[in-house]
């Protein structure tokens, strides 16, 4: 396939190519197999051309003759494939015969069964070669289609059914069934490209239509062969002028080397006045960094700075004495105000005796709670006078809250007092101070503080031993401090003398690596002087070589430029024309989503940095990207509808899916269902599907109908048991339930065909429901079942009986109505005698009893027969 593309773009080039590029395609032609394995890594692909060229140029021809396999016109176009023989082949290891005689062919398998082999068999058939084989590079591809077990490959033989109606044997043609084939990894990659940078979505296309092993077997070509592959100018020749340039060079850099070593001695001479007036560069570089043996000002600045310094206290004398002053003030306020309350000791028991007067107010508001006399007999009001008084003693009441807070100003000045003991004990040099100390704020009074005020002598009293605590260690908390400064000021020097130090180490740099250059300037200079007769003849000789390599070189310029041109314009010639189709196909495969969501619109990029656009129904005049606005199934769904589109465009005669389908998400299976086997896109083509969902697998059957799966060629994979071999077996039962019903109705096995009878009606109504829903009037009730909790399965019989009910009564002519109601009647057991038999054989069916009575054959057949009528219908 990757050869056969190269072909085909040498056939858009053989025309007007010019004969040397013609070469050139040929010459690559001729090597394919080689040069495809090889890439740009150390240009791998350009030096082996260049190799090939020495030996094989000048026997070229310089036409373009050859076409691609399997040329269309040759072929007789088949309109289905009736049989596959395989094997051995990839998982085949031995020959297998499977029939595909019917428009639709449908294959079953887990992961790993074999179904892979199957497409793959098809496509040799088809195509002449494998996808994948080419993008794995094989040397020899035969290595990919052998069996690993049997060690052998036998090419898989096809036969199909022409216009004619004959059987015969189809040969692979590329331009007839390139698109027939629909891949779950390209719609997988799709979607994964669609969620990268904006310049990796350029791939979109080119991955979709399976070009990546294209696009990378071109990407391997270097853009030009240049000097580093083939000598385009002449060694010798060259190696002549390197040789006169190159004395010039050193000539002048000398120059340059003598000028910079001027301005590295200012820049030193600079920076030695700018550290101290007087120094030279070497004093400086030796006071800074040292001489041998001896550490420099850096060092001994970086050793001082490594010293600890003590903490401070922090202890202040002023402090303390402003503490001291608190405690004496507040004790003073304290004496002062509690001698005041002394001396008003009457005042206060006579203003108790007034609140106490003004509190029995409430209850004995009428008279004097001391003599009872009435209020309105007695001279003055007591409760009146109580208030009046009161309010007199006002003062009273402010001393005492004046008390309180003195007291609490005291006390957290006492723990202030202590606190600064403390820390004055652990800079004492004895224990003097211990016994003063006090762990509990409780114990701490004025007499504790009195102790520390006073001794036997003033000198010796504790608080004179704390004062002169205080003065040594604000001495030493000054020095801590100028030690402070000091290292703070050290530290910015050594910034200061590290950044003339970098300076220092920078212009010794510079100045060793331009003596160097320096002296090899000059050894160069001494020794050029020699005869260079030798080189001259030399170089005359090889002016032919390079007239021709400079010929091979342009040629195969040329034609990168154009194999890249057609590589780029190759997915944009894949999409022309496949906007509506994509864009019915996209919608039928969205069908149940919102109406705002249906695309009325889809631009696909026809151009390089194209993006592609669509536009809602709803909104279609405005454009979106949508790689942007559509979510990942929705992407997955438009790779599918591009890919069915070329397909139908193309009138390809077939379409094999290799597992795409359950690529989908599953909101969408259902519409590609009936998008592929019942809507008319793909009416007149052979559907070959191999998949690994069961339940996806049983469904088509379902949608479908009983007919068609009746026609259906179906397969299944089986698991391995110990042989190395594909296990294939055809379905022994169908996956239809109406068929399988039939079938076992046919067999004499009434209750497992009441049972498919069963899942059949299941199935059945759901569609009727679609059916009554997609054709009723806006005015029709909408169906309505009841159901036990939001998880439990509707009850069938509620939702059959109210979906005949509701199409009895419709507004319109729902189509197919009296057939569907009829059936439905029968089955429910509405207006006949039976008494709900029918319905009965449904649930005895499904549902185990022991010593059941034996159903009637009649009542089965009829209820088949019922269920064929609605399917009919339902069509």
């Amino acid at each position: 396939m990757l050869k056969n593309e190269y072909l085909r773009f040498m056939n858009t080039i053989k025309l007007t190519a010019a004969p040397n590029v013609s070469k050139m395609a040929n010459l690559i032609l001729a090597n394919f197999d080689e040069l495809a394995l090889l890439g740009t890594h150390q240009g791998q692909r350009v030096r082996k051309i260049v190799e090939l060229t020495v030996t094989s140029w000048n026997q070229l021809s310089d036409e373009i003759s050859q076409s691609p396999k399997g040329s269309s016109k040759a072929n007789p176009l088949i309109k289905r494939i009736v049989s596959v023989e395989v094997g051995p082949f990839r998982g085949f290891a031995k020959e297998e015969v499977l029939i595909l005689d019917s428009n639709i062919v449908l294959i079953y398998g887990p992961n790993g069964t074999g179904k892979t082999s199957f497409c793959e068999a098809l496509e040799y058939g088809l195509l002449g070669s494998v996808a994948e084989a080419d993008n794995k590079r094989f040397k020899n591809q035969d290595k990919y289609f052998e069996n690993a077990h049997t060690e052998s490959f036998t090419r898989p033989i096809l036969l199909g059914r022409n216009d004619q109606d004959e059987e015969i044997e189809i040969e692979f043609d590329q331009e007839l069934y390139q698109f027939c084939f629909i891949e779950r990894n390209r719609i997988d990659s799709f979607s994964r490209i669609a969620a990268q940078l904006p310049a990796k979505q350029t791939e979109l296309t080119s991955t979709l239509f399976g070009l990546d092993a294209f696009n990378d077997f071109v990407k391997g070509f270097s853009l030009a062969i240049d000097q580093k592959y083939i000598d385009l100018v002449g060694k010798k020749a060259e190696e002549l002028r390197v040789k006169e340039r190159e004395t010039d060079i050193h000539v002048r850099n000398r120059h340059q080397y003598l000028a910079d070593l001027q301005k590295i001695k200012e820049d030193e001479n600079s920076l030695a006045r700018t550290y101290k007036d007087g120094y030279t560069f070497l004093q400086m570089d030796d006071e800074l960094n040292g001489k041998q043996g001896s550490s420099g000002e850096i060092s001994r600045i970086e050793a001082e700075l490594q010293k600890p310094i003590t903490s401070k206290s922090n202890l202040n004398l002023d402090s303390m004495n402003s503490v001291r002053r608190e405690i004496r003030n507040a004790y003073s306020r304290i004496m002062i105000n509690n001698q005041e309350l002394i001396d008003n000791s009457t005042q206060i028991s006579y203003k108790r005796l007034y609140e106490s007067v003004r509190v029995l107010q409430d209850e004995s508001a009428d008279k004097c709670p001391a003599c009872e006399t009435p209020i309105n007999l007695s001279t003055r009001n007591p409760f009146a006078n109580a208030i009046l008084e009161l309010e007199k003693l006002e003062h009273l009441a402010r001393i005492q809250d004046e008390i309180h807070l003195e007291k609490k100003t005291l006390s957290d000045s006492l723990v202030k007092l202590n606190s600064i003991i403390t820390v004055c004990d652990n800079y004492s040099d004895n224990d003097f101070l211990k016994e003063y100390l006090k762990e509990n704020s409780s114990e701490l009074d004025i007499e504790w503080f009195h102790s520390l005020e006073n001794s036997n002598s003033s000198a010796h009293a504790p608080i004179v031993l704390i004062e002169r605590i205080i003065k040594n260690q604000m001495l030493e908390d000054s020095k801590i401090t100028q030690k402070l400064e000091e290292k703070r000021i050290n530290n910015n020097g050594l910034e200061k003398i590290r950044a003339i130090s970098n300076q220092i180490i920078k212009l010794k740099v510079n100045k060793e690596n331009i003596n160097e250059q320096l002296k090899k300037a000059d050894d160069f200079i001494a020794k050029f002087e020699k005869d260079n007769a030798e080189l001259i003849e030399d170089v005359n000789s090889e002016k032919e070589v390079i007239a021709n390599n400079i010929l091979i070189a342009e040629s195969y310029n040329l034609l990168i430029i154009s194999l890249n041109d057609y590589k780029n314009n190759l997915p944009i010639d894949l999409v022309a024309d496949l906007g509506d189709m994509t864009t019915k196909l996209y919608n039928a495969f969205n069908r149940y989503d919102q109406p705002e969501e249906m695309i009325g619109r889809i631009d696909l990029p026809l151009a390089q940095d194209e993006k592609l656009l669509i536009s809602f129904q709803t909104t279609p005049a405005k454009k979106h990207d949508a790689l942007h606005v559509l979510s990942e199934g929705h992407i997955r769904c438009l790779g599918l509808a591009i890919l069915l589109a070329k397909n139908i465009k193309n009138n390809c005669p077939l379409i094999i899916f290799d597992d795409p389908v359950n690529s989908i998400d599953d909101e969408h299976r259902k519409a590609i269902r009936e998008t592929l086997f019942k809507d008319s896109f793909f009416k007149d083509k052979q559907v070959i599907l191999a998949c690994h969902g069961e339940e996806f697998f049983k469904d088509i059957h379902q949608t479908i109908g009983k007919k068609a799966a009746e026609e259906t060629e179906s397969y299944i994979f089986l698991r391995q048991k110990g042989e190395n071999h594909i296990q294939v077996t055809s379905k022994h039962r169908p996956k239809n339930y109406i068929l399988a019903a039939s079938e076992l109705y046919f067999n004499g096995e009434y209750k497992d065909a009441l049972m498919s009878s069963r899942r059949a009606l299941e199935y059945l109504c759901d569609k009727a429901w679609w059916h009554y829903s997609n054709n009723c009037h806006i005015r029709d009730p909408a169906i309505s079942v009841v159901r036990r909790n939001p998880k439990a399965p509707w009850d069938l019989n509620a939702l059959a009986a109210n979906i005949c009910s509701k199409i009895k009564k419709a507004k319109v002519d729902v189509p197919n109505k009296d057939e569907i109601i009829i059936s439905l009647d029968l089955l429910l057991g509405l207006g006949k005698d039976e008494g709900g038999l029918h319905w009965a054989y449904l649930n005895k069916g499904t549902h185990e009893e022991e010593d059941r009575e034996e159903f009637d054959h009649i009542t089965v057949k009829e209820i088949i027969e019922s269920l064929e009528r609605i399917d009919s219908s339902l069509l």
